[in-house]
Order: structure tokens, then C-alpha cells, then sequence
């Protein structure tokens, strides 16, 4: 298995994974990092597009990278051909999204949830496209096209079939697992900025191998990399709501097992008086378990830089002499703007971390 971060676009490559673990966010964002390469412009049909695009690509297709994700069960062979009249006789034309594969561009048709597909004629209409990229009566895409696919084992889904032996040969089949905890927290931060609870994070540095387990049953929802994005995004929004709903809520993304243990997490506190002793004395820190440790350093990120620099200094620059990785997650709790402002003022600190701090200091 390979972590779903560490692949890379290759023909006919095929993805298979639990659902949720970031496949189709990562085959698109390195396919905009190819297409800014290439030096060619980046266009994502997987949208409405209207007739300007399609005129732009016809006349320049070279100067064109297409991205295009469809879900395969939802794709039937009788809506990738048109008959029209020409003339006397009918010919067979192809959607427009279609169509622009057919031209000289290069780019990702990215086939997700190919293993979901159920019928007999859909198997064949995608063998052929893969196989020999043509879409019936001698349409073929692009020879600089990539095909990537993606689906899911039996055991994360109840309606999967095997692809028949002759697709699989032509395919490379690689087996993912989801990206590292704080591989999801730079994208988090990357794509959502401060629009995220953080709390997830703390919580999941605690408790990594709740990051993804399969659902308890078939009625609950279970935790995966997708779920606890969605979560952290709800309760950027939500979490003074009442606690009752805040932990249906959690539960309702997470399943009951590890929903209720983060719901407790959330209730946890640590009160001003309890983080301004620890700011005075740090033995007082070090001697806390794991879990008060994380908590504490979560409530001393959302402390102002002022205090942080002047309060709470021998605390963290004993934290980042002693126990780096716990410095490392503290700057990492931080909203950016704050974060760039306290490393104005501790640059020193910050340097002595810098080379975990990579994606986050940008």
C-alpha cells in the first residue's frame, strides 16, 4: 500500500481504497501541477462549460489541459454517441465534454467508482475506453490523455464487482491509504485557511488511528479523512451550539464509537488559571498526560501574540528545546496570520522547526 499523497499520474493507472481518503482531490491537484508544468491552461470540465470553452479548445487545443472526472455508474454507452444527419447519411457525434478529449490536448480523464458499475454494457464501454481510448465508430481520445480510475474494495462497499481479467491486465492497480494526519491538516489549511476547527486536528494527533476505521454497522457513518473534513468545517460554525446537538452531530459524521470519544475531547477545559500556572512553571506542563499536554497547547494557541511572546515564553521555549514535536503541532494549531505574527517575534524558534514547518509557513 502507498500513501494516496504519494502517487503520481500514470496512464491507466487504477486506485483502489476506502471512499473518502482524498483519491479524486489528489488526481486533481496533480494534474493542475502537470498542467502548470506543461506550461498550458488548466480547465476542469467536470461543471457546466459552455459553448465559449469549447470554441477556445477547438482552436487552440495545444494550448489546453483538460481535467475531466465522471462517475462511472451514471455513465450508460447510449450517452457518449449522438446520431446526426449529414447529408443522406448519420453519423456519431460525441458530447461536447467528449469532444474535447478528442482533440490534440493532454490532460486526466479520471473514471471514479469504476468498481461500482453493475451492468454488463457499461463494463464493455469502459474496457474499450481504457484499453484503447475510443468511445465507438473509431472516435478516439486524445494520445495525450491520461485515464486514471479509482474504486473500492468489498470490504468498504457493498455494491463493488470485480473488473473483468482482461481490463485489470490493462491497468496498473495500485492499493491507497489515506494521507498522514498532518498531510490533511496542511490541505485543510491550504483550501479552508481559518475556516476549520482545529480541535479536529489536536484530537486526531492524540488519536491517529481514528483518522479512518471501517463503519461498526450498516446504519452508521464511520471516520475517514472526508468525514473529518466536513466535521471540522461544521463546527468552525457550530461548536457554541448546544452540546446535545454538537455530539449528535459529531456522532452523525463519526459513528457512535469514535464520535463519542471526540465528543468528550470537547468537552474537556482547561481554565485560565490552570494554562497561566503552567505558563509560570512548565513542569507543570510536562507532568500532564498526553491528552491535557495537547488540550493545553490548543487553548494556548488561541492566546494573543502579546502574551504568547511575554506570559507563556518559558513554556514554549522550553517546549521547543525539549519536546519539538509538541512545538511543531503547537505552531501548527495557530490561525496563519497569528502564526506569521509570532514568528516575527520568536524567529529563533521558529527556525530551530522550520524544516517540519514547510507547508504551513508559506
Amino acid at each position: 500500500m502507498v500513501r494516496v499523497t504519494e502517487i503520481r499520474l500514470i496512464d491507466r493507472l487504477l486506485l483502489l481504497g476506502p471512499p473518502g481518503v482524498g483519491k479524486t482531490e489528489i488526481v486533481r491537484r496533480l494534474a493542475e501541477r502537470e498542467a502548470e508544468r506543461l506550461e498550458k491552461k488548466f480547465v476542469d470540465l467536470s461543471g457546466e462549460i459552455g459553448d465559449e470553452v469549447v470554441e477556445e479548445v477547438r482552436k487552440k487545443p495545444d494550448d489546453y489541459y483538460i481535467f475531466l472526472r465522471i462517475v462511472a455508474p451514471t455513465i450508460f454507452p447510449e450517452e457518449v454517441g449522438f446520431p446526426i444527419r449529414k447529408g443522406g447519411l448519420i453519423d456519431i457525434v460525441p458530447p461536447k465534454k467528449l469532444y474535447l478529449l478528442t482533440l490534440p490536448v493532454y490532460g486526466v480523464l479520471f473514471i471514479d467508482e469504476i468498481t461500482n458499475v453493475q451492468l454488463d454494457s457499461q463494463v464493455s464501454m469502459f474496457f474499450s475506453l481504457v484499453q484503447e481510448k475510443e468511445i465507438g465508430w473509431g472516435i478516439r481520445l486524445s494520445p495525450n490523455l491520461k485515464i486514471l480510475l479509482a474504486g473500492n474494495t468489498p470490504e468498504w462497499s457493498e455494491i463493488v464487482r470485480a473488473l473483468p481479467k482482461p481490463l485489470r491486465a490493462r491497468m496498473t492497480i495500485v492499493n491507497v491509504e489515506p494521507p498522514t494526519v498532518d498531510e490533511w491538516a496542511a490541505y485543510m489549511e491550504r483550501t479552508y485557511g481559518d475556516r476549520w476547527e482545529r480541535l479536529t486536528y489536536a484530537y486526531l494527533k492524540l488519536n491517529p488511528d481514528d483518522f479512518l476505521r471501517p463503519p461498526a454497522d450498516d446504519w452508521e457513518n464511520y471516520p475517514c479523512p472526508r468525514n473529518w473534513t466536513e466535521l471540522a468545517l461544521l463546527l468552525r460554525e457550530l461548536l457554541g451550539s448546544g452540546e446535545e446537538f454538537v455530539e449528535a452531530l459529531v456522532k452523525g459524521r463519526l459513528g457512535s464509537e469514535v464520535g463519542a470519544r471526540f465528543a468528550a475531547f470537547l468537552r474537556e477545559r482547561l481554565s485560565s488559571e490552570e494554562l497561566e500556572e503552567m505558563g509560570g512553571k512548565p513542569e507543570i506542563f510536562f507532568a500532564q498526560r498526553l491528552s491535557r499536554k495537547i488540550l493545553a497547547l490548543y487553548f494556548l494557541s488561541q492566546r494573543p501574540v502579546e502574551e504568547l511572546a511575554t506570559k507563556y515564553d518559558a513554556l514554549l521555549r522550553t517546549l521547543a528545546e525539549k519536546e519539538r514535536e509538541l512545538f511543531v503541532l503547537f505552531l501548527r494549531l495557530m490561525k496563519k496570520e497569528k502564526r506569521i505574527e509570532y514568528s516575527k517575534r520568536r524567529g529563533e524558534l521558529i527556525a530551530a522547526v522550520a524544516a517540519y514547518l514547510s507547508d504551513v509557513l508559506v
